[in-house]
């Protein structure tokens, strides 16, 4: 059940900017602009599968570069990758603001 509020919470996630949204309001990968997916892609990641980097993050699990670009504030405290034919789509790392 937590996954669907999650995913309900990073469709309407706050603050966004007008690059954050495609055209049809849908969440976006900010740079590559693919649809980030539904609830049933999206799973919370350990912190410990989670490495900063120069210029990003590297994802352990998957052995994949997200570059701070691509990076969109987290909901809650949690640590979000939305994924789908093994790749990830869309990452959601919690900031300060």
């Amino acid at each position: 059940m937590r996954i669907f509020a999650v995913a309900a919470m990073l469709a309407f996630a706050t603050p966004a900017s007008a690059h954050d949204y495609w055209s049809d309001g849908r969440r976006v990968d900010p740079v590559t602009k693919n649809l980030c997916c539904s609830g049933a892609d999206t799973k919370e990641l350990d912190p410990s599968l989670v490495k900063q980097e120069k210029g990003g993050y590297l994802l352990i699990d998957t052995n994949e570069f997200i570059p701070f670009e691509r990076v969109q504030p987290s909901p809650d405290s949690a640590i979000w990758v939305s994924r789908w034919g093994g790749t990830s789509k869309c990452f959601f790392y919690p900031m300060a603001y």
